[in-house]
């Protein structure tokens, strides 16, 4: 590779996600006028500010320990990376385009059979976006130009991954090349790595407002849109309209503070001490396991499924850790997300290679949704290994196509 040119500049992930943490969990705490009910604000707010010190605390102390990094072991192979990323990327595409004939319709427009989708085709689908961001990352430290190739490629497996009805492919996909474009700086598309460009911020607003969109879409082939969002005064959106294309999006971050609520209220003396934070890896075994949302949806009563499965239900990173272990596990939980985060900021730092880039970009993402979803789901450990087992056989096997 030619590193010559090439530098990692990484991006300030201690505000990033403070400001987010922030603004998306107060937007849910504080009783506004378009919201029906009122909530008790003060132990809502009480968790939000130990998330916020832990997380504060785990990035200064990794911050300041010198780690004695080496570089990775082995050599890159161009030849049989790009091998393993084409054959991938075109089958998981013959994958979904399968799907979508046996389902008579493009599943996004299908409502609930999106749920029948078969795992071999979504776990394709994450092998292939991940293979895309290692692609995209090594022509970025190469000093390549963010070439049409590249720019095809990306399209492509975005509509796929939306094609499909599930909005997380989507958003992994393009949050990570975002992220991946601004730390990687080499010789091309300087201007436009400035991270807080008005542009970004706008788009991003456009993202979530898409987001939105998509989310109120599929609720209205099943549901009454008005009914389903009944913490919504529509009334109210009615009157001022400019908040109606985030009416999901509110009502959604209103609904992570009033589960908040009912986990602290039931769970409070009665913690389940680690049970929650492992219960997704457990869903890999044989049998009926329950993961850590659908036991949230079980504490909560929520509704079920005709098989008998509770609801998912996402309760908040850090109502899932105060329901494993109360106020200390809050701390200890963001303390540890946020070690974690550095470190891999310091890996990325010294390798800067696609594999370590990616990893970072991929944890940097989750991380911000775990303030919406809580724990990671078994398929961020799955593409996690994924990354090492592709960076054994890229850098270790000594063979090349």
């Amino acid at each position: 590779m030619n590193f010559k040119e090439v530098f990692i500049k990484p991006i300030p992930y201690l505000r990033i996600f403070l400001l987010l943490f922030i603004v998306i969990n107060f937007i849910g705490i504080i009783n506004f006028p378009f919201y029906t009910d009122k909530l008790d604000y003060k132990p809502l707010v009480t968790l939000v500010f130990v998330g916020f010190l832990g997380f504060l605390l785990g990035t200064l102390l990794i911050r300041s320990v010198n780690f004695n990094i080496r570089p990775a072991k082995g050599i890159f192979k161009p030849k049989l990376f790009k091998f393993i990323f084409w054959i991938t990327f075109i089958l998981s595409h013959l994958l979904i385009i399968y799907t979508h004939v046996s389902n008579r319709g493009i599943i996004l427009f299908l409502g609930s059979e999106r749920h029948t989708a078969y795992t071999i085709v979504t776990l394709f689908s994450y092998t292939s976006i991940i293979l895309t961001l290692l692609y995209f990352t090594n022509l970025q430290l190469n000093n390549k130009k963010f070439g049409k190739e590249i720019l095809i490629v990306l399209l492509i497996q975005g509509l796929s991954a939306i094609s499909m009805g599930y909005r997380t492919p989507f958003l992994i996909l393009y949050s990570c090349a975002f992220i991946i474009f601004i730390v990687v700086r080499n010789n091309y598309h300087t201007k436009y790595k400035n991270l807080f460009s008005p542009k970004y911020i706008l788009s991003f607003l456009i993202m979530v407002m898409v987001m939105s969109y998509i989310s109120t879409f599929r609720v209205s082939q099943e549901y009454d849109v008005k009914r389903y969002f009944r913490n919504i005064d529509s009334n109210y959106i009615e009157k001022n309209y400019f908040l109606e294309p985030y009416m999901s999006t509110l009502s959604v971050f209103r609904y992570d503070q009033e589960v908040v609520t009912i986990l602290i209220k039931k769970t409070k003396g009665n913690h389940y001490y680690g049970e929650l934070a492992v219960s997704n890896i457990l869903t890999l075994l044989p049998g009926a396991q329950l993961g850590a949302r659908n036991k949230i949806g079980e504490i909560i009563e929520a509704r079920k499924f005709p098989d008998g499965k509770p609801w998912s239900i996402t309760p908040t990173l850090q109502g899932a850790l105060y329901v494993d272990g109360g106020i200390t596990f809050v701390f200890i939980g963001f303390f540890i997300l946020a070690a974690l985060m550095e470190f891999l900021k310091k890996l990325m730092i010294k390798r800067k290679d696609p594999f370590s880039v990616v990893l970072y970009a991929l944890l940097a993402v989750n991380s911000v949704m775990l303030i919406h979803t809580g724990y990671f789901d078994v398929l961020i450990f799955i593409l996690i290994t994924l990354i090492f087992i592709l960076q054994f056989f890229v850098m270790r096997i000594r063979y090349v196509v």
